[in-house]
């Protein structure tokens, strides 16, 4: 993510009443250090990305153009699963009264030759009908079978492989959800937008491997305590997103914050060779929805409270002032 799109606020008295407003909220005291000594040194704002802008543009694009394919055959194959479904069973019935008419004309006296001859293309009929309902109980047994395997792809393509969480188009998705369903029922819906305090550096010192098991240990310590009523999402490169059904933004921030200070206490060390990484930190900025915005804007305001983290130190949490 690219920070430095947004004007920085250079007053001096906002950045004061800033941090001012952050211990009260969060009971820090004046005199300890805003934020706990880093290993590495800070970077400027505007972090760069591993893979380039165009590459990323292309991912998306292919995985939005799969997942948007596999929701279409889902839908073409429980439509198809319905009609074989209502095939076997009108095979069966259709079976069934064959057979009891037969029955019905062997027991009446009829002319021989035209009982035999009744009863053999009713035979007949009845012998097609079972062969055909095995046929498509059979059909209808492999389509459930392909149903089952587009749902595990379709889950594969919202899945982020790195970290497991959900990634970007599922994000979405469910950021839509939860607006309309927080618009609904006229509840709280608060969001944090999360971003790895000096990524870059880290991958550059340390290398990529290191850096993919950063993003896997920051995304299974936002994930850890996450309920049904907590979506946690990678939104891409070194940024994930969290979404708090039900939760006032207070108590957001507090939840997001008490995950920050405790990553920010361990010290981490590479497994390969012991090698020291140093503390690993993020930044967040919450914002809570208001009036009739979208998801989009949402993310915004919560995107720019996370720019006013970094630009005030980093390791700190900042709530969307408009919440």
């Amino acid at each position: 993510m690219f920070h430095d799109r947004i004007p920085p606020d250079t007053s001096d008295q906002s950045a004061s009443k800033r941090k001012g407003w952050l211990r009260s909220l969060f009971g820090i005291d004046e005199d300890s250090p805003a934020n706990p000594p880093e290993l590495l040194d800070p970077l400027p704002a505007a972090d760069s990305d591993l893979i380039g802008a165009d590459e990323l543009v292309d991912l998306a694009v292919l995985a939005t153009q799969l997942a948007e394919l596999i929701q279409s055959a889902r839908d073409r194959l429980d439509g198809a699963v319905e009609m074989v479904d209502r095939s076997a069973d009108d095979a069966a019935d259709y079976g069934r009264m064959l057979s009891a008419s037969a029955k019905a004309i062997d027991a009446h006296k009829l002319p021989k030759d035209t009982v035999q001859a009744l009863l053999d293309v009713t035979r007949q009929m009845i012998d097609r009908t079972e062969t055909a309902e095995k046929r498509l109980r059979s059909t209808n047994g492999e389509l459930r079978a392909l149903q089952n395997d587009l749902s595990i792809a379709q889950e594969t393509a919202e899945r982020d492989p790195l970290t497991g969480l959900p990634n970007r188009r599922a994000l979405e998705q469910a950021m839509t959800r939860a607006v309309d369903t927080a618009r609904r029922a006229d509840a709280a819906l608060s969001v944090a937008f999360c971003d790895i305090d000096n990524f870059k550096r880290l991958n550059d010192v340390h290398g990529h491997a290191v850096g993919d098991r950063v993003l896997r240990l920051v995304g299974d310590c936002l994930s850890e305590d996450a309920d049904d009523r907590t979506f946690v999402g990678r939104q891409g490169g070194e940024e994930f997103v969290v979404l708090f059904e039900g939760m006032p933004v207070i108590e957001a921030a507090a939840r997001i914050d008490a995950i920050r200070e405790a990553l920010s206490e361990r010290t981490l060390r590479s497994r390969s060779d012991g090698t020291p990484i140093g503390r690993v930190t993020f930044s967040a900025g919450v914002a809570a929805l208001n009036g009739p915005e979208t998801g989009e804007e949402l993310l915004h305001r919560a995107d720019v409270a996370l720019y006013r983290a970094k630009e005030g130190g980093r390791n700190q949490v900042v709530i969307d002032p408009g919440a």
